[in-house]
């Protein structure tokens, strides 16, 4: 006899050599069999199954149903085994291997959770809807996307995607619309009492807007209205009898009143919330003739198939004679309304208690944040109403109301003049407090309500996309990728406005929403004593320009949105997996931290500096120890960075240092929102950019944009470094020959499709460089440092994948084009 673990070892070599050699599952139904069978009629194993792309000659072309299928005519009967299914949907290939773990593993799995919470909400057990409440809605959000129709809206969204890519951008969005949709009112209702019943599609998941029409794309399958609309409703035919209709709480309340092609309240993609699992109206028993209204709805909303127990209700437009609108009586809720909306709070065993609104609002932000609507016609001369700053006819006059950034509510320029406003009046520079008195009497509790005033001014349920400006050709706007601090402000951010119409760049407060109390600057202030001195001055260095719409101060997403944050710190950290930074990025922090450790050492008791210094100097006189002692207090005390305080012991006197900035990913996810290009003086940040986006590739080169950038790498641009001079100098409109020189070179990389000659546009370039050093020399400006520039224009731009999926689920509804243009800049002084 073997020995036993011999045995073992032989049993596990069949296993594995069973599971290398299982017969792959290449033949996918994008809708599964188990559900297909709901829709059988008693002693019936088929389906009468209609192509709606049928060949004039009467036959149609089914072979991409099963490997080695034959030519169908327009219905047949078949089996649920052989409809809604096609060759290699999910398989994915290596080489020669192929793979079909997204079928097997993925669907397996969720098709086995949704199909005992599909049956759990056709019996309407309340036990079995309660427990199989979260997985029938990652179903119906994955049978959504699975289908052909739900691949070919993903591959719209992205410039381009392999087999891989798409299966790994499926799975990524998957629970995309389940927020919304266990936020609105849901309603079963019955066919049982009518002789048609429901059909099933190859794209299930339906959605109706009464304010869209249905349009067509080659001339069989119609583009679904977002979700987020508040006229948009979900239907989705859970059996032949049963089905269920999703709509917004603002449209089931307001359904005549309400503007159905406008967002919903707090519309989001991504994010949770507490909602009733009991919830559910399901009183409705419709009739033949509603039943067929949304049959057509279901029918538009195919791609091309559809599948039904009896031939004659594959035709639901022969027996309706309404219009599209018609359908929106039968989908509109009526009764019990009052089991949704409302106010939600819930206290945990920890003491804190979870408040949320009626569309998930975690604050009560949108009601002191609100603004009320400009009365009557804007002039094109009045201010924008998105509160820019700008002309109503140079902001969003051109812009259609659904494209504007917000009205209603404090645009991003407004908040950070609104928290300059309570910064000034909180340290009392407005009552005639010196910027020394405030060095001198900062404290905790001026720290707490400075904090408070940003937190509230950015809550958890900001939507930062609704704030920001809008893309325009009429001026070259620059996402800075680093980071702020009163020191680089002028090098790397006002100086170039001489340059740049608009910059975009990270705000250097903390926000203590969400933050451990133990790093709050609302309960552990007096660590932040330091960040905040610095973080006020450089608010109020940048104030002028804010207030002028040169500078857009804005937090990174992460600040405020959990979500968000979870996200892009994994893509950070799979980025970063195998990273070391280069000495020269981390030189540019490492001096600026000294600097910070020396003003904090200054501010050492002289007992405790005497230590300092005898330990780093043993052989120190006690002479000279003082006067060192005393040349640092001399130093430091008219450092406008530097505290007059002493440091306390303890660790009441720790210091926390933050260093505020975006990312590579949140750059260009506000790149792409703001049509914005990316610039950096960092080179970890530039060999990033190139080395983790789509410019990595090696046919992504753009040799006809040489001459530009030779012009550029030739130029030596003074910089002024006093903000007054350079803000005065922008006013008055100096130097506005270069920066229209750079505009026309940004709306070039973002539409190459107008025919320009790049050689001819260089000398412009350079004649641009040279009117401006001689309008320079020409001036008062004589705090100038060299400026030098290096461009980058690869043929794509920087596009990721990832940002394009942040684009989707936390951005806007439509394409946007990823940053084409990136400008390395040095600025020596």
């Amino acid at each position: 006899m073997l020995h036993t673990k011999a045995r073992e070892r032989i049993a596990g070599w069949i296993r594995l050599a069973k599971k290398m050699n299982h017969a792959l599952t290449r033949n996918n139904h994008y809708v599964p069999v188990w559900y297909q069978k709901g829709f059988l009629t008693s002693n019936e194993s088929q389906l009468y199954y209609l192509d709606k792309a049928a060949h004039e000659s009467g036959q149609s072309d089914g072979r991409d149903n099963q490997p080695g299928g034959r030519l169908r005519p327009p219905v047949s009967k078949l089996p649920p085994k052989k409809c809604f299914c096609t060759l290699d949907l999910y398989t994915t290939q290596s080489g020669s291997a192929l793979n079909d773990d997204i079928e097997r593993y993925l669907f397996g799995k969720l098709d086995g959770s949704g199909s005992n919470a599909v049956r759990a909400f056709v019996s309407g057990d309340p036990v079995g809807m309660h427990e199989g409440f979260q997985d029938f809605f990652e179903y119906l959000d994955a049978q959504k996307l699975r289908t052909p129709k739900g691949l070919d809206w993903i591959r719209t969204c992205y410039p381009s995607l392999t087999q891989v890519d798409l299966m790994h951008e499926m799975q990524a969005l998957r629970l995309m619309h389940c927020t919304m949709w266990t936020e609105g009112v849901r309603e079963i209702v019955s066919a049982e009492q009518s002789d048609v019943k429901f059909i099933v599609s190859d794209h299930p998941v339906a959605i109706y807007n009464r304010a869209v029409q249905p349009t067509s794309e080659a001339g069989t399958s119609s583009i679904d209205p977002p979700v987020d609309l508040v006229g948009s409703q979900t239907v989705f035919a859970l059996d032949a009898n049963t089905c269920l209709i999703l709509s917004h709480l603002e449209y089931a309340n307001n359904p005549q009143t309400a503007d159905l092609t406008r967002r919903r309240t707090n519309a989001r993609y991504r994010g949770g919330g507490l909602v009733r699992t009991d919830a559910f109206i399901r009183k409705r028993k419709l009739n033949r003739g509603e039943v067929i209204k949304i049959n057509q709805l279901l029918k538009t909303g195919s791609r091309r198939y559809v599948a039904a127990g009896k031939r004659e209700w594959l035709y639901p437009e022969k027996d309706s004679s309404g219009t599209w609108a018609d359908i929106a009586e039968v989908l509109l809720p009526r009764d019990e309304l009052w089991q949704f909306g409302g106010e939600i709070y819930a206290k945990f065993d920890d003491g804190h208690v979870h408040y949320q609104d009626a569309f998930g609002r975690q604050s009560g932000a949108h009601k002191y944040l609100a603004k009320k609507l400009p009365s009557g016609k804007v002039g094109v001369n009045d201010p924008c109403g998105c509160g820019s700053g700008r002309k109503f006819k140079h902001c969003c006059k051109d812009l259609p109301a659904s494209d504007r950034p917000a009205w209603d509510i404090f645009g991003i320029r407004e908040r950070n003049l609104l928290l300059c406003r309570a910064v000034t009046d909180i340290l009392g520079l407005d009552s005639g407090k010196t910027w020394d008195d405030v060095r001198r009497e900062l404290s905790d509790e001026q720290i707490v309500n400075i904090h408070e005033a940003f937190g509230s001014l950015w809550p958890t349920d900001t939507n930062l996309p609704d704030l920001l400006p809008r893309p325009s050709t009429n001026l070259f706007r620059a996402v800075y990728l680093g980071t702020i601090d009163p020191r680089t402000i002028a090098p790397v951010a006002t100086g170039w406005l001489a340059y740049f119409d608009q910059i975009v760049v990270a705000h250097p407060f903390v926000n203590p929403v969400g933050m451990r109390p133990e790093f709050s600057p609302t309960h552990s202030p007096s660590q932040y004593k330091e960040q905040t001195l610095k973080n006020v001055l450089a608010l109020l260095m940048l104030e002028p320009f804010i207030d002028a719409g040169y500078v857009h101060l804005v937090p990174t997403p992460m600040d405020f949105d959990i979500e968000f944050s979870k996200i892009v710190m994994k893509m950070a950290r799979t980025r970063t997996a195998n990273w070391k930074p280069d000495k020269a990025s981390t030189d540019q922090f490492m001096e600026l931290a000294r600097e910070d450790l020396m003003r904090t050492l200054s501010r050492l008791p002289d007992d405790r500096l005497r230590k300092l210094v005898k330990s780093a100097i043993p052989d120190a006189s006690d002479e000279a120890i003082e006067a060192l002692i005393s040349a640092t207090r001399s130093q430091y005390s008219g450092d406008p960075l530097t505290l007059l305080q002493p440091l306390l012991a303890g660790e009441n006197g720790g210091q926390l240092k933050i260093v505020k900035g975006y990312g590579l990913e949140a750059a260009l996810y506000l790149a792409a929102l703001t049509g914005s290009e990316i610039y950096t003086d960092v080179h970890s940040h530039w060999d990033h950019l190139h080395e983790h986006t789509s410019a990595a590739r090696s046919d992504n080169a753009a040799p006809d944009w040489k001459p530009i950038a030779d012009a550029f790498s030739s130029l030596t641009l003074p910089i002024d470094l006093d903000l007054q001079a350079s803000f005065t100098a922008r006013q008055t409109g100096k130097f506005n020959d270069m920066r229209e020189a750079i505009r026309r070179i940004g709306n070039l990389a973002r539409d190459e499709s107008n025919a320009v000659d790049k050689e001819k546009l260089a000398r412009v370039v350079l004649g641009a460089a040279e009117k401006n050093t001689n309008q320079w020399q020409g001036s008062n400006l004589a705090h100038a440092a060299k400026g030098r520039v290096d461009i980058s224009v690869p043929q794509s731009g920087f596009e990721r994948n990832e940002i394009t999926r942040l684009l989707i689920t936390f951005g806007s509804r439509q394409p946007i084009r990823p940053p084409q243009m990136a400008l390395f800049i040095r600025t020596t002084y």
